[in-house]
């Protein structure tokens, strides 16, 4: 079995997302299709639309900073080493509470994180993120080929 790795930088598989910095540590392409795994690094304010995913699980385990979130009709704020675990087909959403927040984002089975790839811009082309807000436009244009659907507003 070969190992994951990443490049020594590590900037190879980060993308600027919205703002917010995802790197990628690992893709269904890596996992057999089990899992995607990405570490983000939030700005105050951060978080996208209510929305519903179709097809995966999502899991983030807060390891720094906190995070307010809804799943379902639930609302509560998370802090480090606390786990929120959403299961496809409940709607969820979250935003950065504290100045800023680090995650790690689990999504399975993997797949989704490619949407960081495609909807974002290689950290490797600039160190600083291109915008400093959420666009709950660009993540709807990515809606229907990731599988998910924008059901609500942010949360504030």
């Amino acid at each position: 079995m070969t190992g994951i790795a990443s490049t020594p930088n590590g900037t190879g598989d980060a993308f600027w997302w919205q703002g917010a910095l995802m790197k990628i540590k690992a893709r269904a392409a890596d996992t057999g299709g089990a899992l995607g795994l990405v570490e983000g690094t939030f700005y105050q304010g951060f978080g996208p639309p209510l929305h519903v995913h179709h097809h995966e699980d999502e899991g983030m385990l807060v390891l720094e900073g906190e995070i307010r979130f809804r799943r379902g009709t639930e609302e509560f704020t998370a802090g480090p080493g606390t786990l929120v675990w959403v299961p496809r087909e409940v709607p969820h959403a979250f935003t950065v509470h504290s100045p800023s927040a680090r995650a790690l984002v689990i999504i399975t089975p993997g797949g989704f994180e490619q949407m960081f790839v495609d909807g974002g811009v290689p950290a490797s082309e600039s160190t600083e993120p291109p915008t400093d807000h959420y666009d709950p436009e660009a993540a709807r244009a990515l809606a229907e080929k990731f599988g998910f659907d924008v059901v609500g507003p942010q949360l504030s």
